[in-house]
């Protein structure tokens, strides 16, 4: 799919004509003539006969609303009611069963979402609804409405709303006020916008293009149609605000009302911002011809399907329709998966699209002829023809108009069919500056231009990578060194424009300068003023690709665009002539001075003024800048210096330019009295700040921001501490309000609050740590209410990775509030504020992990959920969980603190013994049984996939994107491909025999490396693609050949084996023979490590002996252990130690993929994390578990290490702050001195500043089986695999051991009497011991005392393995079902009163009838039986096996069912000699009947609705409701209703993933009250809820 760009037009679009075309002929172009009767539909994009629109459009009405008497008294009651009654926001009208596109209809002045479109205002005749989906060409459309408050007849309100306020409510609702699995944004949407909600379409517009949270879902907008829209306003807005204030009945003027005057500010901007946009859209406009008595109203409301009106309107729906399906069709037909593959670039690049907004606001300062030399300079025909200069960089002073010529190269590339992607970084924009954000947009574009890198991107998406928070360094390695290169295609060019103003332009020059290796050729234009810095840099890349610098003159360009301005002068040709060459003479090329100056020239009225303004312009910026100054400076009005205070700060320092909405938002009291916004911006600022064509306030060029930076101001600072410290407490005060969380809750969110929202770290980070005020409005957001509606916002908005730099620069302000406070009197101290700050800032930094995925489903949890799911000792907990608004309440659980732990998944029975990481899934490999691979998703923590080999592996590998997977096993290596949720096996090559794997490693290209034992390396192509070799191919004899070993020395295998990151290279040691680096190919030894001697101790030997060794990313330097650990550089033969390392050698070793950190691991389960470039310790976790091995997570902020037989999952302070402020690393403020590694420097230069942190994982023994009981606050009993088993008193919160097994046996079964005194267990040998449970009150505290009433010192051989215990209701008899005989116990003599022979291959589930106390029941996988409690089988049920289970499973369990008409079982069967389990619902109707006859119609397991069954990931019970209690793959606990027509399913909280593993959540328990008892970390949590009380 080649991508294209539409010019914009010079007309703006935003200006329909207003009387109808007539013409007889064919319509060529763009122009759709029809004849209608009344009305005329135009496609805007020809340039229309201008008349003015009749005046009745908007407000013909008024006296029909206010005052009208032929409205009947019922009548107008009726309106009022309807007005009432038609609700806001959007309101889907139809669904159709399949949608290719939605429809949304927003209504005008005094309409509402309903009515507008109703005849006679009756809902029964709303024909959008009723005639729209039987329309054979829009029968898939999805048909919504929009409502906002625009009833100009409403009494007076409290706050005045804008066009701007409905436009940001539409763009939010959109985004966000859809909650089912159909949401706009996923098809192609279509607007109907009637009278001003034309207008409030077109501000959303402009600012869902301004806003990268809203560019996705404005993106989706293919077409407007426009019906009656007053484009260029109405004079009779003044008339009607004129009435409402006069209105005897309470009525007021209205601020949306006003802006529809014509030639308003408001008008006026969404005329000239549209403009640059209407070419994305297909656009309709109807608008009245024919004057009537009713209005616009006459012209939406149709009597029935004839009306010409509603067929024309139809008519222009099917046009647009038409178009939509068969663009799509003709991209399905070039590219089936063409859309599907940029709907997941855009989930991996976080990139919707092409930074139009910024070439667009080139192009419109664009004169005509501009540029035209440059373009046709022998520079440029040289750079777009000739491959022998790839680079060329355009450099020339400030204001020279570089970004306008860069936007003329990417029109001319476009237009001459060149391929072409761009970026235009700018200063005062965080994204716009970052070269993360380049390297993604380029990335895109070209995907968007070239379908191989589309595909590969996409190839990308699927495995699981996102790179749409990660830093530049990752995005460059990931992207351009491991995908591009390796591509062939037709030229791309690459235009970055103003990289001096980018955060690193070192980098991108370094990045560009790599280029030259790639296959397909690339031509890349660079502008930037002409620093010494950029200049060195260009310098030291020549060495690497050629470079061409061009130094702009822009004179000829000048010339013509003087000329085009001075037309308007009123005046001769002699005058204008002289005047233009005086511009020129004194303009130094500088077309930002002459711009400023023709400003100044064109507000002229006489020949005499043009000179005297000419004469008294400096010449040069610095002299325009001063007299600009000057005006601020002789400002007479302490209003406008306070109004230019608050503009020059937000110009200056703001971390992204704000909208004029979003600021006169912030300060509504400063601005609500002005008239004109951009006229007064003007003045008030000396032209320093200016409104850009999306309102957004910026200064007039980033050079002013460095002159203002220089100077002082008598009558106001703009100090950056003082500044940041106002702009912060403005930000938090907007965070401070305490009907947030109800406008949030409404979606009518504050214009302010985005910013305020994301950005009040930023100004923190720069203001002074010395400000009390700073310090106070820190204390009032923390200590207040105020954090929970801020972090719902933020999970709302898909901000809460936002939080790791929260946490950061609190932390970092409250250290430098400390240092600060050395100097001051300690009266002036203030600890504990700044020890609250600390703590939020810890909870900050766990919040995206712990509970980030679930807010983002449902950020209301953070009200109801977070705070009792939080570690007690937490600020989150200790202030919120109280709350009413909290539904949750947590005991059972010893821990008070964050641990780093976030999550925890299972191998298999047996211990786990190999790992392998992607960004989508973990490879765990175990012992038992043999030759298993357990895959599990990264981010849900759920199982994906078992692989089976059947047979011992050696190692695992994934490919750098995680698509492949390669296993080495005894025999033979398989290959899988993992994509999008389901594998297929890539080939399987059979192994030399009888040599394992020391080293397994996917190249650049996916070919597969391999190092045995016998130091023999092979490559094999995991390509599937015929004729490529099925086999190992072997290398070199000569490679990892020794051939001066030392006499008498037998070097052996390696004790170690690393290959380099493109595996050009392996280093390789032994354990009495010195580290090697070798090159594959040519096979030649490269460098050998030798130990030098430390000054003043003896060397015994040149040899040194290595344990591990791993390459650091940057392929330069090596990483081992032997003794002490190590970072050589074998090029230049130095390395440096880690100092001051004592203990226990590590015997694991891993480098993180972005190279700032490596990790250790020992014996002692201690593993510890060091700074690469200092060779320090910033980490250590101690624990007393065996480690077997360590992985870093792709995304570095994670790492992984295998423990028995379970994978934690760990993400420490330190790799989140890391990756935090690694960005910050790249900045251009010391560019000379940056030492970040890359391919031209060669070893690590940046340190970490962080203090060494520790944590200590808490290895409690795994619980094994927990004890049911009724109520909340009854006593839990839970047995754990150390054979120890507790019960923990709710009500005080306590535990106590009630035994302990000898040699630790396992306890297996557990069960309570139903009185809760007796306690039966049974250990894994089978012995059975009962024990009494009492209770003794001690002055006021009870106390616990137990006492054996039966106890088994031998198990009972004959029983066999025991599966259940069950009491009888009185409490005197014991089920006791064993393998091979149930047997049923006297209590408490212990004695067999009967016994049963339990049947071969029964697995059965047993419980007591809940009607007859003398009666049992068996369910087994065959049938369901009655039993008397001597075992008597009364009779018998066939059981029907469930769809999909053959007869090989078993019922594993019984979930607790609380409602007496159904029955929950968990299924097990075995698959790959693995556990598999599922389950079914019973009806209880034909098993405790006792008319039923034995042996009668087979019992068929009740079915569920397919959209619960496949939501059902945990089942958990029923409760006494019916409803089905159940975990979703996410954690969430969820329910349904059991029988009814609905399939809806509620969710109602969530557990977190780092408490719970797989044979955990089997354990869960369901009580009567909704209480659910999951054990967690070795204890059992009591999760009590509202699950009952609120349904």
């Amino acid at each position: 799919m080649q991508w294209k760009r539409l010019r914009s037009r010079r007309t703006t679009d935003s200006e329909a004509p207003s009387s109808s075309i007539s013409s007889s002929t064919k319509p060529t172009g763009n122009v759709l003539h029809q004849s209608l009767t009344g009305t005329t539909l135009l496609r805007p994009e020809s340039i229309p006969v201008r008349h003015h629109e009749p005046e009745h459009n908007v407000t013909s009405d008024i006296h029909t609303q206010l005052f009208s008497s032929r409205d009947s008294p019922e009548h107008r009651t009726q309106r009022s009611q309807g007005r009432r009654d038609d609700p806001l926001g959007l309101l889907v009208l139809h669904t159709p069963v399949k949608r290719s596109v939605d429809i949304l209809f927003i209504h005008g002045l005094g309409g509402t979402s309903l009515r507008t479109w109703c005849h006679n205002r009756e809902l029964e005749n709303l024909w959008p609804q009723l005639w729209l989906p039987k329309e054979p060409d829009l029968s898939t459309a999805r048909i919504l409405t929009f409502g906002y408050n625009a009833h100009f007849s409403s009494k007076k309100e409290q706050a005045s709303l804008t066009i701007g306020d409905f436009a940001n409510d539409l763009l939010f609702r959109m985004k966000y006020g859809e909650r089912g699995p159909e949401r706009l944004g996923q098809v192609p949407l279509i607007v109907v916008a009637h009278s001003m909600g034309g207008l409030v379409f077109k501000k959303a517009f402009i600012h869902g293009h301004a806003n990268e949270e809203f560019r996705g879902i404005i993106s989706s907008i293919k077409a407007v149609l426009f019906l009656a829209t007053p484009h260029r306003g109405t004079d009779l807005a003044v008339t009607l605000n004129k009435v409402l204030a006069s209105s005897v009945f309470g009525h007021s003027p209205k601020d949306y009302v006003s802006e529809l005057a014509r030639r308003s500010l408001t008008i006026d901007e969404l005329n000239e911002s549209f403009r640059h946009h209407a070419p994305k859209l297909q656009i309709f406009s109807f608008y009245e011809t024919l004057s009537t008595n009713i209005g616009p109203m006459s012209f939406m409301i149709f009597t029935d399907t004839s009306d010409p009106n509603y067929i024309s309107v139809v008519g222009a729906l099917r046009s647009v329709v038409s178009t939509v399906q068969s663009s799509k069709k003709r991209e399905e037909t070039t590219d089936d998966s063409a859309e599907e593959d940029l709907a997941d670039i855009t989930k991996l690049l976080g990139i919707s699209g092409p930074p139009e907004d910024d070439i667009a606001a080139c192009r419109s300062a664009r004169k005509t002829g501009t540029c035209r030399h440059f373009l046709q300079s022998e520079e440029f025909d040289n750079w777009v023809n000739d491959g022998s200069c790839p680079v060329l960089w355009i450099h020339a002073p400030p204001g020279f108009g570089k970004s306008t010529l860069c936007s003329a190269v990417v029109d001319h590339l476009l237009e001459s069919g060149h391929r072409c992607a761009y970026f235009f970084f700018k200063h005062d924009s965080q994204q716009k500056k970052s070269v993360g954000s380049m390297l993604r947009s380029l990335a895109y574009q070209t995907a968007l231009q070239v379908p191989d890198c589309r595909r590969a991107l996409a190839e990308l998406a699927r495995s699981g990578v996102r790179l749409n928070h990660s830093d530049a360094l990752v995005i460059w390695k990931q992207l351009y060194l491991s995908i591009l290169p390796s591509l062939e295609f037709e030229i791309i060019y690459w235009i970055l424009d103003g990289i001096d103003e980018s955060e690193s332009s070192k980098q991108v020059i370094e990045f560009m300068s790599t280029t030259s290796g790639f296959k397909s050729p690339l031509r890349i234009l660079l502008s930037s003023r002409p620093l010494p810095a950029i200049t060195q840099y260009i310098q030291v890349a020549e060495r690497r690709i050629p470079v061409h610098s061009f130094a702009l003159s822009s004179n000829e360009d000048i010339r013509l665009f003087v000329a085009e301005q001075i037309e308007y002068l009123p005046s001769d040709d002699g005058f204008k002539a002289e005047t233009i060459n005086h511009i020129l003479e004194r303009s130094q090329g500088s077309f930002l001075w002459v711009s400023m100056v023709l400003q100044r020239v064109l507000r002229c009225h006489r020949q005499d003024q043009v000179k005297r303004v000419l004469e008294e312009t400096p010449t040069g910026m610095d002299g325009l800048y001063n007299r600009m100054l000057s005006v601020v400076a002789d400002l007479d009005f302490e209003e406008d210096k306070a109004l230019a205070e608050i503009l020059f700060s937000w110009a200056i320092y703001a971390k992204t330019p704000l909208t004029v909405d979003e600021l006169t938002a912030a300060y509504s009291s400063e601005f609500r009295s002005i008239l004109d916004i951009k006229h007064t911006i003007s003045q008030v600022c000396g032209e320093f700040v200016v409104v850009d064509t999306n309102n957004r306030i910026s200064l007039v060029h980033h050079s002013a921001r460095d002159y203002l930076k220089r100077c002082t101001l008598d009558s106001f600072s703009l100090d950056p501490m003082a500044v940041h410290g106002e702009l912060l407490c403005k930000c938090l005060l907007a965070l401070c309000d305490r009907t947030l969380r109800n406008k949030i809750n409404s979606l009518n969110i504050p214009q302010f609050l985005p910013y305020a929202a994301t950005s009040w770290a930023f100004h923190l980070e720069s203001c002074s740590p010395e400000s009390d005020r700073v310090l106070d409005t820190l204390i009032k957001f923390f200590s207040g209410p105020f954090p929970l509606p801020w972090l719902q916002y933020l999970s709302m908005s898909n901000h809460l990775a936002e939080l790791t730099v929260v946490s950061r620069v609190l932390t970092t302000f409250a250290r430098r509030r400390k240092n600060a406070e050395t100097n001051r009197s300690p009266i002036s101290h203030r600890p504990s504020d700044l020890s609250l700050i600390e703590s939020w800032a810890v909870d900050l930094l766990k919040f995206p992990a712990k509970f980030g995925s679930h807010l983002l489903q449902d950020p209301n949890m953070v009200y109801k959920c977070i705070p009792a799911l939080s570690p007690l000792s937490s600020e989150i907990c200790r202030r919120f969980s109280g709350s009413p608004s909290t539904t949750l309440s947590i005991s059972g659980l010893s821990n008070t603190q964050w641990d780093d732990c976030l999550a925890r998944v299972s191998a298999t029975a047996g211990w786990a013994v190999q790992l392998a990481v992607s960004p989508r899934y973990i490879a765990i490999t175990s012992d038992r049984p043999k030759g298993s691979i357990t895959l599990w998703d990264t981010n849900l923590f759920t199982e994906f996939q078992s692989l089976d080999v059947g047979e011992h592996i050696y190692s695992l590998a994934f490919n750098r994107s995680g698509s492949l997977l390669a296993c080495y096993g005894l025999s033979r290596t398989n290959i899988w491909r993992l994509n999008a949720g389901t594998y297929s096996v890539v080939r399987t090559v059979e192994n030399f025999h009888q040599e394992r794997a020391l080293e397994l490693k996917f190249d650049d290209q996916d070919s597969l490396m391999v190092v045995t034992d016998l130091r023999r390396v092979y490559r094999s192509s995991a390509s599937d693609i015929p004729g490529n070799p099925t086999q190992w191919t072997y290398l070199d004899p000569r490679l990892m050949e020794e051939s001066h070993v030392p006499e008498g020395m037998f070097i052996g295998t390696p004790s170690s084996v690393s290959f380099n990151g493109d595996c050009t290279q392996i280093a390789v040691s032994y354990r009495a023979f010195p580290l090697s680096i070798w090159n594959v190919d040519p096979p030649k030894m490269v460098a050998r490590f030798k130990q030098k001697p430390r000054l003043g101790k003896r060397t015994t030997t040149s040899y040194t002996g290595t344990n591990k060794v791993v390459w650091h990313p940057s392929n330069t330097e090596v990483i081992g252990i032997f003794g002490e650990i190590i970072r050589w550089n074998p090029t230049n033969d130095t390395y440096k130690e880690v100092k001051g390392e004592t203990g226990v050698i590590p015997h694991e070793l891993q480098c993180s993929p972005n190279g700032l950190v490596f990790m250790t691991s020992d014996v002692e389960g201690t593993i510890k994390i060091y700074d690469v470039a200092q060779m320090t310790m910033i980490y250590r976790l101690t624990s007393e578990d065996t480690i077997n091995t360590v992985c870093f997570s792709p995304s570095n902020v994670r790492f992984y290490d295998l423990r028995g037989s379970y994978c934690n999952v760990w993400e420490p302070n330190c790799l989140l702050q890391l990756a935090d402020v690694a960005p910050g690393w790249l900045s251009d403020a010391d560019n000379t001195n940056e030492s970040l590694w890359s391919d031209i420097e060669d070893t690590p230069g940046t340190s970490i500043s962080f203090p060494v942190s520790e944590s200590h994982a808490d290895s409690k023994p795994g619980i094994t089986a927990v004890a049911s009981c009724s109520k909340a606050d009854q006593h839990i009993a839970y047995a754990n695999d150390d054979g120890v088993a507790e019960l923990f008193d709710p009500t005080s919160n306590t535990r106590h051991v009630i035994a302990q097994t000898l040699f630790g046996m396992r306890i297996e079964c557990l069960a309570w009497n139903r009185s809760h005194d007796l306690l039966a267990f049974c250990l894994f040998n089978g012995a059975l011991t009962i024990k009494e449970i009492v209770w003794e009150t001690a002055g006021h505290q009870q106390q616990l005392s137990t006492k054996d009433i039966y106890s088994e010192k031998k198990p009972a051989a004959e029983r066999g393995r025991v599966g259940q215990l069950l009491f009888d209701t009185s409490g005197k008899q014991l089920l006791v079902y064993g393998t091979r005989k149930s047997q049923v116990l006297a209590i408490p003599s212990g004695q067999v009163t009967v016994e049963r022979e339990t049947p071969d291959e029964e697995s059965a589930q047993w419980q007591q009838h809940p009607s007859r106390p003398n009666t049992l029941i068996s369910i087994s996988a065959k049938c369901i039986s009655v039993f008397t409690w001597q075992l008597h089988e009364e009779r018998s049920v066939p059981l029907e096996a469930p769809f999909g289970l053959s007869d090989s499973f078993t019922i594993d369990a019984l979930y607790q069912s609380h409602y007496s008409q159904l029955l929950l079982l968990r299924t097990m069967k075995l698959e790959l000699n693995r556990p598999q389990y599922g389950f079914m619902l019973l009806s209880t109707a034909s098993i405790y009947d006792t008319d039923i006859e034995d042996g009668s119609t087979p019992i068929r397991p009740v079915a569920l609705p397919d959209t619960v069954a496949q939501a059902v990931s945990q089942p958990l019970g029923i409760l006494p409701d019916g409803r089905l209690a159940f975990l979703d793959s996410n954690l969430w606990v969820c329910t349904s209703q059991l029988g009814g027509t609905t399939e809806a399913i509620t969710r109602h909280f969530f557990i977190p993933h780092d408490w719970v593993t797989s044979s955990g959540l089997r354990l869960c328990q369901l009580l009567q009250d909704g209480t659910i008892l999951c054990p967690s970390k070795g204890e059992v949590a009591i999760i009590q809820n509202d699950m009952v009380s609120e349904w």
